[in-house]
């Protein structure tokens, strides 16, 4: 797990508070050389399970990936200023690389490592934890240490599920790894599985997850931050939208719903959602404490660095990542009242250049050192919350068998109604609203890591195309997978290039 700035400035500053305050995630992964040796106690099994959770957000922190996956290919942005990230923004994935360079952002995109990290680590604990006997756990009796082992098991199987479901959704079809080895050298032969098949081993890890976790606990100083049932259903209705297999996305979004935990925050709290744990939050991965906080000018991962400002991020004049004012605008039509505008937006008058920068991520803190500033991102990242599954329950409504089309729209409206906006009109139907629910999830989730893949859907649902950097003909070849970067062929000879790049192989 990477070292951030913040953590060297405190183990200078506060030596001994540091002693006792190591948080949660702020874990190292358990090597293989101590496998035998580290499975010993009930601290051994939750630090390891920790670890699941640093390396997923190392690997949505790669590159800044949650968002150059999810939002940066999108109409989200107008330009980029960065030369490698608009490329991404354009989908000139396929750009040559020199291998050696593995500070390009555009090869560490298209390679998968990171999520593969996650994952062994993962099948580490899923094996090693198993075979732990039930007298080490904690607990006054075998039926307590029997579900606190359990409870470990449930996120190590969530964990793997996640990482999963965002490589599928990036490369489509990929190797399937879930059993533990020693030595991974061993998986490198191994050829990329249908995407059908990793996500039915998602939905069958979630099945065991959901029989190991209990409904989210509010009182948990590690709440939305751990998988609960809560995280598990809302992974699975979007496993399952993703599959187009609406009317399965629809019960796990009522299970979510159902349980009573979840609450939309008010309008006029809309930036406590960022910050983190939220009662909005259902799953989220960790960043907004003191030891888990990013450099907020990190060009290797910070999305404050990409899109803040001053006065938010005083070392940068203009954002880098542009938003595109036609979007912009056509998703907050009303400006007056949309409280997400208001709120999430602010305008930057740069000479004669007007640059609308988007705040969500600015929750910074300066600390000063030597005579230098330094600016800590102390922002989670939001992978699902409530708002996010209501809308794509309505999702599900408007395109499944039930075909509930007035449901649908009264749980948009719901969401409008905390904006502060008017209700949709009565009486849409069909590919208008699914339309007006793409632009609200639009709206509601901009700059989350959602764009895209709200995007593709919108588009195998009604034809239509909205992505930019893709034609409908390169849409329907499958255009929206990321090619495999070649040097992953020198260690995999089975594996074989995304269709649609083929060309990036020779």
């Amino acid at each position: 797990m990477r070292t951030n700035l913040l953590k060297i400035l405190s183990c200078l500053l506060l030596p001994v508070a540091l002693a006792s305050c190591k948080k949660f995630l702020d874990q190292d992964p358990v090597s293989s050389a101590s496998d035998e040796t580290t499975w010993s106690s009930d601290a051994d099994a939750n630090s390891s399970v920790a670890a699941c959770y640093s390396l997923v957000r190392s690997a949505l922190d790669a590159a800044c990936s949650q968002f150059s996956y999810g939002d940066l290919p999108t109409d989200e942005f107008g330009n980029v200023a960065d030369a490698d990230f608009l490329k991404i923004h354009n989908m000139q994935w396929d750009v040559s690389v020199v291998s050696y360079n593995a500070y390009d952002i555009k090869l560490k995109l298209r390679v998968w490592t990171p999520f593969y990290s996650a994952i062994a680590q993962s099948n580490r604990c899923l094996h090693f934890i198993n075979q732990m006997p039930l007298d080490v756990f904690t607990g006054n009796d075998d039926a307590t240490r029997l579900k606190r082992k359990n409870k470990l098991l449930g996120e190590a199987y969530f964990t793997r599920a996640l990482a999963y479901f965002y490589m599928s959704r990036i490369w489509g079809d990929v190797p399937l790894v879930t059993e533990y080895a020693d030595d991974i050298s061993g998986d490198l032969g191994l050829p990329r599985s249908s995407q059908a098949n990793v996500l039915q081993s998602c939905i069958s890890d979630l099945g065991k997850a959901r029989q190991y976790l209990d409904i989210k606990d509010n009182t948990s100083t590690d709440r939305v931050v751990r998988a609960d049932k809560g995280a598990v259903f809302a992974l699975l209705a979007h496993i399952y939208a993703w599959e187009g297999s609406y009317d399965s996305c629809k019960m796990a979004c009522d299970s979510v719903i159902g349980t009573g935990s979840y609450s939309l925050v008010s309008g006029s709290q809309y930036t406590s959602i960022y910050a983190g744990q939220s009662g909005e939050g259902i799953f989220e991965v960790a960043q907004n404490s003191s030891n888990e906080a990013m450099n907020a000018v990190a060009s290797t991962a910070s999305v404050a660095y990409y899109v803040l400002s001053t006065p938010y991020l005083p070392t940068r004049s203009t954002p880098n990542w542009q938003i595109g004012s036609g979007t912009l605008f056509k998703l907050y039509s009303d400006t007056a009242n949309d409280l997400r505008y208001k709120k999430e937006f602010y305008l930057l008058n740069s000479g004669s250049t007007k640059y609308y920068c988007c705040s969500k991520y600015s929750n910074i803190t300066t600390i000063s050192s030597n005579g230098s500033n330094f600016y800590i991102l102390r922002n989670n990242i939001i992978v699902f919350r409530l708002a996010d599954i209501l809308l794509l329950k309505a999702e599900a409504l408007a395109a499944g068998s039930l075909h509930d089309e007035a449901g649908a729209l009264a749980l948009v409206n719901s969401i409008r109604l905390r904006a502060g906006l008017t209700p949709l009109p009565a009486g849409l139907t069909g590919n208008d609203l699914l339309n007006a629910i793409t632009n609200e999830r639009g709206a509601e989730l901009f700059l989350e890591g959602h764009r895209f893949y709200d995007l593709i859907r919108n588009e195998r649902l009604t034809g239509g195309a909205r992505i930019p950097g893709m034609t409908q003909t390169e849409f329907l070849a499958g255009k929206y997978y990321w090619p495999v970067d070649p040097s992953l062929f020198t260690l995999n000879p089975n594996l074989k290039q995304t269709p649609f790049w083929t060309s990036l192989s020779n």
